[in-house]
């Protein structure tokens, strides 16, 4: 029997992952190393951060991951219609993102909170669509295996920001509102030149705007609504920290998250190859195939992020000051929490990504509910006595509760006689 898992197709998914995760990890250190205001200049972009990755999960949810399961219900000639009403789908999410973020840019100019956030604000709702149109694309080219095409957007807009981020530091004008000037405009010009050049057919009918929003939302009424309760949580994480500590607090705690971000070139690489995989295994091999997929991610993530888990418990804060500059001491607590949490992470997805392929969404959206009420009551309790600790610890119990959660419901799930192809639940 020939592996479920192509070790071809997961090293090209970790190759790109690889770039993007140093462009970030690049980032992040050009800003958090400025003196002597680095952390704090570092906490006000790393909010920006916050609300990219809050905005893109529920894109993912809404947009991407239902294109992914059901453009193979799709003939060839149906392709660009459908194509085309994931789009309308995808202006009317960008509508409502941008609605949201000048809600928070008139909160932050009233003073409720820092009013250091509102540069980055008013940049991010100029360049918020290029941001998110970048990850619709990557994930549309993983899905036809077009990995020759996401690797080289990948490498052009990481080349375009870090050398708009060195001259932009070499001027001395390096914040956190032109950082995501320079991350935005990269996003603009690659993704313009990529679909006039690249780009696939889309046609727009509107007798299928209906039907296909139907068939997204059965998916996406449960991943949406799971988004929401089980990522609103970590977006909160930095708001309650600017608040109790201030912005170079919020700048120490995403200092490490910086750090332990590194596993994400595993992790989010993985992710990008199991979400398709798994459901694709699913359809064509049922739940014995999928259960020998799931095995084997489980032992990956195991291996290779414990790994650098252990290595960040051992050495983290030489580190942090290493990587971070002298303004990042006295942070191997936080750096020992966080790297276990992102274990639990990788389980976490590797969890949901089987759940997902299943189509088992409504029990996902309950763990999710579960998690928002563990989680903000840990960060409520903990962030306000303890700051950055108190942060990483309430990082952690989200974490783990999501992955034993996910991870139970699956194993109970594959012991069934499933159903392959159509719904599951309604």
């Amino acid at each position: 029997m020939r592996s479920v898992v192509s070790k071809q197709d997961a090293l090209v998914c970790l190759f790109n992952q690889g770039v993007v995760s140093v462009a970030g990890f690049a980032t992040c250190i050009l800003i958090s190393r400025q003196v002597p205001d680095g952390p704090a200049i570092f906490g006000v972009y790393y909010i920006g951060l916050s609300l990219v990755l809050f905005a893109r999960g529920f894109q993912q949810q809404l947009v991407s991951t239902p294109y992914t399961l059901y453009h193979h219900r799709q003939s060839e000639s149906e392709l660009p219609a459908y194509r085309g009403s994931c789009l309308v789908q995808q202006l009317i999410f960008l509508l409502i993102a941008l609605a949201y973020l000048f809600v928070q840019i008139a909160v932050a100019w009233l003073g409720w909170v820092s009013p250091e956030v509102v540069p980055t604000l008013l940049v991010l709702s100029i360049f918020m669509p290029a941001i998110m149109m970048r990850e619709i694309i990557r994930h549309y080219c993983f899905t036809h295996s077009k990995n020759t095409s996401v690797l080289g957007i990948d490498v052009a807009i990481s080349v375009l920001q870090i050398s708009a981020l060195i001259v932009l530091r070499s001027m001395g004008i390096l914040t956190g509102a032109t950082a995501w000037i320079a991350v935005g405009a990269s996003c603009l010009f690659t993704i313009g030149y990529w679909y006039f050049k690249f780009g696939p057919t889309i046609q727009f009918q509107t007798q299928r705007l209906t039907e296909d929003w139907k068939l997204n939302w059965s998916f996406g009424k449960w991943a949406v609504s799971g988004q929401l309760v089980g990522s609103l949580p970590t977006y909160l994480l930095p708001w309650l920290l600017l608040v109790a500590a201030g912005a170079e607090g919020t700048g120490f705690f995403g200092g490490c998250m910086t750090l332990v971000g590194v596993a994400n070139i595993f992790n989010m690489g993985m992710l990008n190859f199991l979400t398709p995989k798994a459901a694709r295994v699913y359809v064509e091999e049922g739940s014995s195939g999928l259960r020998q997929l799931m095995s084997q991610m489980y032992l990956v993530f195991f291996v290779a992020v414990g790994s650098f888990a252990l290595l960040l418990t051992f050495f983290g804060d030489v580190i942090a000051v290493k990587v971070l500059g002298e303004n990042y001491v006295g942070l191997q607590t936080v750096l020992t929490l966080l790297a276990i949490a992102k274990l639990f992470e990788g389980f976490s997805h590797t969890a949901s990504g089987g759940l997902f392929a299943i189509e088992r969404i409504k029990e996902n959206f309950w763990v999710d509910v579960i998690l928002m009420l563990v989680t903000i009551t840990a960060a409520v309790l903990l962030i306000q006595p303890l700051g950055v600790v108190g942060a990483a610890w309430t990082t952690l119990i989200g974490s783990a509760t999501s992955a034993t959660l996910r991870s139970a419901l699956l194993v109970r799930f594959l012991r069934e006689k499933p159903q392959v192809g159509g719904l599951v639940n309604d």
